[in-house]
């Protein structure tokens, strides 16, 4: 457990907004971290997967009125969990866990964690437990020299269909700009080539053929 964390988290805001969700919450945090997935379905079955997490918060360095984990999997368009709180949660989070941080803390002390995990495999490790309930958990472990150590641990939940629909429909849309910022950078480089040096950009459109 962290006992021991700071009662104040330095986390740099201003560095890490790029998106804003239509809810209103600001992504401070998004990586790609390996994770064990126990699925409890009487004789635990576990896979290792890739899961994108992100980090989200609702409203700003100083007043902050709640946070969300999300996770997700490009293997797997119907993975969606996520971790919601607003301040009154925490407290519950705080007492079960025996943090020493506040609320506004929190989402630096989530980020750190998995970071651990994300910088640190062997040194820490993540494991996702799904219940049969489809609810989850996820613990971040520190494995030391005598034993495993249990950082910290989220509750998760799985979104609704409809919601997941949305999240899918996002991500698509989100490709989709993104292929066509791609083909548009290509016209502009082949524009350039044909200028410069003809005989070359007919060599690279033979290539692809």
């Amino acid at each position: 457990m962290l006992k021991n964390t700071p009662s104040k988290v330095t986390l740099n805001y201003q560095e890490t907004q790029e998106e804003t969700d239509p809810e209103g919450y600001t992504l401070i945090y998004e990586q790609e971290i390996v994770c064990q997935i126990i699925v409890d379905e009487g004789d635990q079955q576990q896979t290792q997967e890739t899961l994108n997490v992100r980090v989200f918060i609702l409203g700003s360095e100083q007043i902050l009125e709640r946070m969300k984990i999300e996770l997700s999997c490009e293997n797997d368009l119907f993975f969606h969990f996520i971790h919601d709180i607003n301040e009154a949660a925490f407290l519950k989070i705080k007492d079960g866990q025996q943090l020493t941080a506040s609320f506004i803390d929190y989402p630096a002390i989530c980020i750190k964690c998995l970071d651990k995990a994300h910088k640190d495999p062997n040194k820490y490790s993540a494991v996702l437990r799904i219940t049969q309930e489809g609810d989850a958990v996820i613990e971040i472990i520190q494995h030391t020299e005598y034993k495993n150590v249990e950082l910290i641990q989220f509750q998760f939940f799985s979104l609704p269909e409809d919601a997941i629909r949305m999240a899918i429909t996002k991500k698509y849309q989100k490709v989709k700009q993104r292929l066509s910022q791609m083909e548009n950078k290509l016209k502009d480089i082949n524009d350039v080539v044909k200028v410069k040096n003809p005989q070359l950009l007919l060599q690279m459109q033979r290539m692809n053929r």
